[in-house]
């Protein structure tokens, strides 16, 4: 529940946030975020879905990519690692340690650049596996929200702002 917590939460902030920090790809929505001091730290697009699976992306500077996965089905102890399997047709299904950001949702590095982002951005279905369930995926406007949040960084990449 924290991480669909913490993604309305961005989302409220992104509404009264300057517009350059915000942006939207068809439904999903983005923005940059900044850490205490100011300095630019991340883009997150996400396609929220509060009766069932959340899909979203982070993107760093240095351009390393991860998937966010949150569904109200997941029950999960936040802080841990948790074993998944990511799967395209057509691509080798690539496996990882998630993250688990909250007690519904895991935060999935992927290869950046790799075939399997590809895959998804270019809209094919994919699956993640977590032990609990079998997330089956394939959400418009993928590929143009995966546009948009590159183009979030490249904006803001080495910037700062201060709140007041």
């Amino acid at each position: 529940m924290r991480l669909w917590a913490l993604t309305c939460l961005g989302l409220v902030l992104a509404a009264a946030s300057p517009d350059a920090d915000t942006f939207q790809a068809g439904d999903w929505k983005g923005r940059a975020n900044f850490n205490g001091q100011g300095d630019f730290t991340d883009c997150t697009v996400v396609l929220p879905n509060p009766a069932s699976t959340t899909l979203g992306f982070v993107m760093t500077p240095g351009a390393d990519i991860g998937m966010l996965i949150a569904d109200p089905v997941l029950k999960l102890k936040p802080g841990a690692g948790r074993p998944v399997l990511v799967h395209a047709e057509g691509v080798d299904s690539f496996a990882a340690i998630a993250d688990v950001v909250a007690d519904n949702g895991v935060l999935i590095p992927l290869e950046k650049g790799g075939p399997l982002v590809r895959a998804i951005g270019e809209g094919q279905q994919f699956r993640v596996t977590i032990r609990e369930k079998e997330f089956v995926l394939k959400r418009p406007g993928t590929g143009e929200a995966l546009v948009a949040l590159k183009t979030c960084v490249e904006d803001h990449r080495g910037k700062s702002r201060i709140d007041l």
